[in-house]
């Protein structure tokens, strides 16, 4: 029996709605969605779109493998999944963006810095659809604020620091390529001295811009009259060159939360689940923001043409949406004034088990009968589609189950998830509501043990679930 995701209104005692979120997994692989997709794209479909739908399938799953823990007093055990990285789970792409920012910050150098966005009009965005020609954004960026940031009295370039990441859609997913880019206010000179810069001009900027993007492009497109006219055209219907917006300023402290800010883009899907309102099946509500008017605007399209956006912004393989300029590249980076530096700091990564205990306040691996650190006794790297049946289980599940045991736990997930008030939602509301769905009592008390089992969620307290993740 299939199940309508919609976004559903339950009004409590305290007369306040909860919202069952919508998430791009139950999208995906719900009404044989990504099934479907992938047969109308059968020609077109890159491998490695399909290597990340699969992986993001798999994302804490007993077949992508886990660890077992066994407390050492009573043996009880736990099952730690291992997750997907797909570029589509934002749950990996919350923990590679913070582990990011962790590197950047650390990297950066103790002088002031600019947020950089370099644009281009819409004329030029389906160009760029080629890899070929999408690299010269980075080029392009790279010279322009080499040419601009110069010591005026001797027309000699300095040594900058740039760290630049593409970003390839919009608001509204569709394909706007354009870099946000880290930038030192000045450079070192031939002498290794620190030259620092208060003033850019935005109206030479932004020519520059436009003259190294065109420039480059150029050199690259097919020579003939068709090329120099399409060219020539940019220049002209953009006489103040193409937009540059390099505003933001700010410190070494800032560091962290600008490299998490721009961080989103590297491994983040496109659009933030929170802003998918509802999906009946056939057709998906989002809403964005607009840059112009800064209004609200709701998007309904099918679900196809979704999932088809969505996609469109996996990069191919090997290509780098991150990358490293001058000081901040690999051999610059070596040869830093240690006076404009913290020293050189190992940085150390945190754990799935630190950033639970950071996020939730919550150890995962304390045995919840003992109070005693877990051990970890296994590692299946060859997962199965469940995990060993001789666990015992606190609950026997009922017979005659109508939805498959795949579609109850997103079900569960996102009841609990829909729920979460402060630390924890109340069970009897989660099981309330999820018998409403159509799901059994006893079923649904399974399903919870199951998951506490697997390490999905936990009981912050008597009475209360959360999920991990």
């Amino acid at each position: 029996m299939a199940f309508i995701l919609v976004c559903v209104y339950l009004k409590t005692k305290a007369k306040k709605s909860i919202t069952i979120a919508i998430t791009i997994a139950l999208i995906l692989f719900t009404y044989s969605t990504w099934e479907e997709y992938k047969l109308r794209n059968k020609d077109s479909l890159r491998q490695v779109v399909i290597e990340n739908v699969e992986r993001f399938r798999n994302c804490r799953k007993p077949q992508n493998g886990y660890k077992i823990y066994e407390c050492p007093e009573c043996g009880a055990k736990k099952y730690v999944p291992f997750t997907c990285k797909s570029r589509l789970c934002t749950s990996c792409g919350t923990k590679a963006a913070n582990d990011w920012a962790d590197q950047i910050y650390h990297k950066l150098l103790k002088v002031p810095h600019r947020h950089v966005v370099f644009t281009i009009p819409e004329r030029l965005r389906e160009l760029l659809r080629d890899p070929r020609y999408l690299k010269i954004l980075f080029s392009a960026s790279k010279e322009t604020m080499e040419e601009m940031l110069v010591q005026s009295n001797k027309k000699k370039k300095l040594k900058i620091g740039m760290i630049q990441v593409l970003q390839t859609y919009g608001s509204d997913m569709k394909w706007n390529p354009h870099l946000h880019c880290i930038v030192t206010e000045g450079g070192f000179d031939n002498n290794g001295d620190w030259i620092h810069f208060y003033f850019i001009p935005y109206r030479k900027w932004r020519r520059k811009w436009q003259y190294k993007l065109l420039t480059l492009l150029k050199k690259e497109l097919p020579k003939g009259t068709e090329t120099n006219v399409f060219i020539d055209r940019l220049f002209k219907d953009y006489p103040n060159g193409f937009v540059v917006n390099g505003k933001r300023r700010f410190e070494k402290r800032e560091g962290w939360s600008m490299a998490r800010y721009i961080g989103r883009y590297i491994k983040h899907p496109p659009i933030a689940e929170s802003r998918i309102i509802a999906y009946d099946g056939k057709q998906v509500t989002f809403w964005y923001k607009d840059s112009k008017t800064d209004r609200k605007i709701n998007v309904t399209m099918d679900k196809f043409e979704f999932v088809g956006l969505l996609l469109s912004h996996i990069p191919e393989k090997n290509f780098k949406i991150v990358r490293y300029v001058g000081i901040y590249s690999r051999r610059g980076y070596r040869h830093m004034q240690t006076e404009f530096h913290e020293g050189m700091i190992v940085l150390i990564k945190r754990s799935w088990r630190e950033e639970i205990k950071k996020t939730f306040d919550y150890d995962p691996l304390i045995c919840p009968y003992c109070n005693i650190e877990m051990e970890l006794i296994g590692i299946c790297f060859e997962g199965t589609e469940s995990y060993p049946t001789d666990d015992t289980q606190p609950v026997k599940p009922p017979p005659n189950i109508n939805l498959s045991q795949q579609e109850r736990m997103r079900l569960i997930i996102a009841v609990i998830r829909g729920n979460q008030n402060g630390r924890g939602a109340n069970i009897e509301n989660v099981v309330s509501e999820a018998v409403k769905q159509g799901i059994d009592k006893e079923q649904v008390l399974y399903d919870i043990q199951r998951l506490k089992v697997q390490g999905e969620a936990y009981e912050p307290k008597s009475g209360e679930i959360r999920c991990v993740f």
